[in-house]
């Protein structure tokens, strides 16, 4: 309940500021690395919001972009007390969320869908933290989320020193591998209730400590319509990585079968 109240304040907070900055001519760009930082992600919103979050002590300064993919940019970030973070902003401007209802309707998590880019794109960002969120506190290997701010999402950083800890697709595997990836399946959908509907060698980071996964803004409730059809397709696409990198592994039908039992 604090972190809802404390978003919803950050939330006021950033929309007064916002009020205020359409009377003025310049933009305030406190809080970045200028030299790392300049592309369209980045528009007057976006600014207001990372430097809502500058001011309420959750960020310090903002370095380069660690990742891209169409709906999103996700950048290396550092708090106040030099801990890295990862900001994944998602794109006011895309066209991608249109697409996105099957993934969202149906959710009876997710029932006030009003129309409107901006207000997907951000609902889309509030979605990926309650679904981290049931990951992390039913102790799931994945990516800690700290809060999102509308269209910005603040997480723990995977990684040191602005480099991020390898994807799966980027290491050796072995059967130990396809076994934990499976065993993240069964636990989001036996303890965490939901399924990812994205789950593949590009959202899973190989650590020391073992698989984590991420990119969780597709994931629906077990309740949703399609959580079966997203759940068999989850574990047919994983399924397939590891076998073609050469591994004997159990039919995808059989470990639908087990996990839902």
């Amino acid at each position: 309940m604090l972190a809802d109240d404390l978003q919803k304040k950050l939330a006021k907070r950033i929309d007064g500021r916002l009020l205020e900055k359409d009377r003025e001519k310049k933009i305030e760009k406190d809080g970045f690395d200028k030299n790392k930082v300049r592309d369209e992600v980045f528009d007057k919103s976006t600014m207001m919001t990372v430097s809502g979050l500058k001011n309420s002590g959750i960020v310090a300064y903002v370095n380069g972009a660690v990742g891209s993919g169409k709906e999103s940019k996700t950048y290396w970030a550092v708090d106040p007390s030099g801990k890295n973070l990862a900001l994944k902003i998602y794109l006011v401007a895309t066209s991608n969320f249109k697409k996105r209802h099957p993934y969202l309707v149906g959710d009876p998590r997710f029932t006030r869908i009003r129309k409107g880019t901006r207000h997907l794109v951000e609902l889309w960002a509030q979605k990926e933290f309650v679904n981290l969120k049931q990951c992390f506190d039913s102790k799931i290997p994945c990516v800690k989320p700290i809060t999102v701010i509308k269209n910005v999402l603040v997480m723990d950083f995977m990684g040191e020193n602005g480099i991020p800890e390898p994807l799966l697709i980027e290491t050796e595997i072995d059967y130990n591998d396809y076994e934990s990836a499976i065993s993240i399946v069964d636990d989001l959908y036996n303890k965490a209730n939901i399924v990812h509907a994205d789950f593949s060698e590009y959202n899973i980071f190989k650590t020391e400590k073992g698989l984590v996964v991420f990119d969780l803004g597709s994931a629906v409730g077990i309740k949703h319509p399609n959580a079966m059809t997203f759940l068999e397709r989850d574990i047919k696409n994983i399924t397939k990585f590891f076998v073609k990198r050469g591994l004997t592994v159990t039919n995808p039908s059989d470990v639908v079968r087990r996990i839902v039992k």
